[in-house]
């Protein structure tokens, strides 16, 4: 199966994605992506980054491959007529997409367009009444693409459960998605870098400086860099004393508990049986793959 077949961009998609902003990115101009930032974005706009492939990543994968069954299955129950769907929707302005499905909804009067997602229930379980805010901006963002006054976002969560989130066209939000992506391009033209998210950015700031030279940095002259480095290995120290905090708290516990796999305290639930371990075993003549010793876990969560 080829990467196509799966929805993940081939060479036409790539250059279409290279020009616009996608609706799956629009979340970062606003702070609100819990995979990309602004600042990744734009490096990536104007190739100084790479855009990651998602080929091989197994929870897109299967995403792609039972976006077709989501579908069907929203069809079937929420009684969608579903309509001819454009591979692709540009405004001409830098701001593009590849919907999921067109749909007619009777009940509405009108086309719309879903969005597909799947959800594992512990993440879902997160999100409290509505998916989170990147989700709903890609939503109204592809409803202002396709000219339409609806937009539903099906999620499957947990492999077993659909979930339907309705959504109206909001003009003034995507107004607004559609002048900051116009200053995101200008800024692009202008070579108008935005500053990192340093405590996000540290991968693509890697990426962008590239390997090290042999050139020597003097930063004496810097005032901010001996707090920077100041902070650092305070924060390392912290971290450092903090985990053998939490390695003595979690043996005083275990000696309480003693032999028992699983206890209850007050407020919390502990599980600390014994994990079953592996012999070694011979592969082939000559070859041994070792055995997995087992181990006491430790389990730890608040009851609510």
């Amino acid at each position: 199966m080829t990467a196509q077949s799966l929805g993940i961009a081939g060479d036409g998609d790539d250059a279409f994605r290279s020009q616009v902003v996608g609706a799956s990115e629009v979340a970062a101009l606003f702070d609100a992506s819990p995979w990309l930032t602004h600042f990744e974005l734009y490096h990536r706009k104007t190739g100084g980054i790479s855009t990651p492939e998602f080929g091989g990543n197994e929870r897109i994968e299967w995403g792609v491959r039972l976006e077709p069954v989501i579908i069907e299955a929203a069809r079937e129950r929420y009684g969608y007529e579903l309509l001819d769907t454009p591979k692709r929707f540009d405004n001409g302005k830098g701001l593009g997409g590849h919907p999921d499905q067109m749909a007619y909804c009777p009940a509405r009067g009108g086309p719309g367009v879903l969005e597909v997602k799947t959800a594992d229930w512990l993440v879902a379980k997160k999100w409290g009444d509505e998916p989170p805010l990147n989700y709903l901006l890609q939503n109204q963002t592809y409803q202002g693409l396709a000219g339409v006054a609806w937009g539903d976002v099906i999620v499957l969560v947990g492999g077993n459960e659909l979930r339907r989130f309705k959504y109206d066209f909001r003009p003034k939000l995507f107004a607004e998605i559609e002048a900051r992506v116009v200053a995101f391009w200008q800024a692009v033209r202008a070579g108008d870098a935005p500053t990192p998210d340093f405590a996000r950015d540290g991968d693509a700031i890697r990426e962008l400086l590239g390997e090290p030279t042999e050139e020597f940095a003097d930063l004496r002259g810097d005032n901010d860099v001996d707090g920077l480095a100041a902070d650092f290995l305070n924060a390392k120290a912290a971290a450092k004393d903090a985990e053998k905090r939490a390695e003595e708290a979690k043996n005083r516990l275990l000696f309480k508990i003693g032999t028992a796999g699983t206890a209850l305290l007050p407020n919390h639930r502990v599980g600390c049986a014994l994990t079953k371990g592996s012999p070694d075993r011979i592969a082939e003549a000559g070859e041994i793959i070792k055995g997995r010793k087992s181990y006491r876990r430790f389990d730890l969560k608040e009851i609510v």
